[in-house]
């Protein structure tokens, strides 16, 4: 028999369906939207502006270089002795790199009242893939070139994208959303793989536990 056709197959279709239902939702809760636009850097105005020449774009990117605001950061102004060395760190760091531009989607067309992209900027990996953690918001914070200023005007709060993954998410939409992950479509896997016949149902079952970190 085909593996996962007949009545035999049927809780394995069913595991496998789940299990990547499961995964899809909890990599969004995890992983937000790194990459709804991404692009290389090629001016830096200061320590939390900069321009990106945009390679993949979003619905809300109008031009092909854009000007991106780090959400929730603030760096001193130029004019003040510490702004250049804001300014030439992340000049170091971003310039001539591609980054990945999670957009603010509370912002009207994500965008901050000078027009500039309202983003939690993530790094480029060695495979181009964005990486989740850390993102250039906090390490811009660790670098001592910036401080948190939290707006209450857009969709990110730090709490989230601040934390490695280590710890978890707490409190908010994204718990309850893992909450219920949890307590209501695990047990609908885990009762699938349990009573596949196929041994490849519960080897998914343990590979997903182990990538859920259960």
């Amino acid at each position: 028999m085909i593996p996962g056709s007949g009545k035999a197959g049927l809780p394995l279709i069913s595991a496998i369906s789940l299990a990547s239902m499961a995964f899809i939702i909890f990599s969004s809760i995890c992983l937000a939207a790194p990459d709804e636009a991404y692009g290389r850097v090629t001016n830096i105005v200061d320590g939390d502006t900069f321009d990106v020449d945009i390679e993949k774009a979003d619905p809300r990117v109008e031009d092909r270089v854009e000007r991106v605001k780090l959400a929730d950061v603030e760096t001193l102004d130029m004019k003040t002795a510490d702004g250049p060395a804001a300014r030439d760190f992340t000049y170091a760091v971003l310039q001539g790199r591609r980054v990945y531009l999670d957009i603010d989607d509370l912002s009207p067309a994500g965008r901050d009242a000078e027009g500039s992209l309202v983003c939690v900027v993530s790094l480029s990996g060695a495979y181009s893939q964005p990486l989740a953690w850390p993102n250039f918001n906090r390490l811009l914070v660790d670098s001592g070139h910036a401080r948190l200023d939290n707006s209450t005007d857009n969709e990110f709060d730090p709490r989230y994208w601040w934390d490695d993954g280590s710890s978890g998410f707490s409190g908010g939409a994204l718990e309850d959303v893992s909450q219920d992950i949890r307590e209501e479509l695990l047990p609908k896997i885990e009762e699938s793989a349990e009573s596949a016949l196929d041994r490849a149902a519960r080897e998914m079952w343990q590979w997903f536990k182990a990538q859920m970190g259960l």
